[in-house]
């Protein structure tokens, strides 16, 4: 991969990651016996497949077409994949609904049935989000400059509502290293209006272990 390139998919991707791997252990370990622990990790599983689902409506509706206007075919495979990925989290959603409702006798069963598919779709998912950093931005970067790249995914961002716009960037910055945070808000700060540089500044703020917030609010302070 080009490191001078723009990449699109860099920090999105990281919290995805996050996001599903997280949702994959806390299952994994969730006490089947506790309501409440059992709760919130249901509720974590179904954000996690709600987060999926949208981010492959963006990538189709913005950066498969960005591709096949210059390739046409190119982003068929990405489209094809895309598919399996909605068939699968609508196999998810349904087992999460099962375990939700089913008896207490049942959850171990049931819960072991989510675990194991939900498994297969993190998998799943970060093999696909390496040909997408690989394959796709090798096409991007062909055809469209860093700058071209960056307006396609402003058009992006521009079209989430102002709850997914914060529910991805809550991933996002948990999931990036010191010196994207930095860049990002930096960016942010000159370019964006004062009141979403702030909610995404309360974001850090609220979600960040303390040392890597201290850290931040040093730098953004400088």
């Amino acid at each position: 991969m080009n490191a001078q390139r723009y990449d699109i998919y860099s920090l999105i991707h990281k919290g995805l990651r996050s996001c599903l791997t997280e949702a994959l252990i806390n299952l994994g370990r969730v006490d089947l016996s506790s309501e409440a622990e059992l709760g919130t990790v249901l509720v974590q599983v179904g954000d996690l497949l709600e987060i999926c689902r949208g981010h492959l409506h963006h990538e189709n509706t913005f950066i498969h077409p960005a591709m096949e206007a210059c390739e046409p075919g190119v982003a068929a495979g990405m489209y094809s994949h895309h598919d399996q990925h909605v068939v699968m989290i609508g196999q998810l959603q349904s087992l999460l609904a099962q375990l939700q409702q089913c008896a207490a006798e049942a959850r171990p069963q049931v819960a072991a049935q989510l675990y194991r598919k939900l498994a297969v779709f993190v998998a799943d998912n970060l093999a696909h989000m390496h040909e997408e950093e690989t394959d796709n931005n090798a096409v991007l970067w062909r055809h469209y400059s860093d700058e071209e790249i960056h307006a396609i995914e402003q058009r992006l961002v521009q079209s989430l509502s102002p709850g997914d716009n914060a529910r991805y960037m809550r991933w996002m910055l948990t999931a990036m290293n010191h010196q994207e945070r930095e860049t990002l808000l930096t960016a942010m700060r000159e370019q964006a209006p004062a009141p979403v540089y702030e909610g995404v500044l309360s974001l850090a703020r609220s979600n960040l272990p303390l040392p890597e917030w201290d850290k931040l609010e040093l730098a953004l302070a400088c």
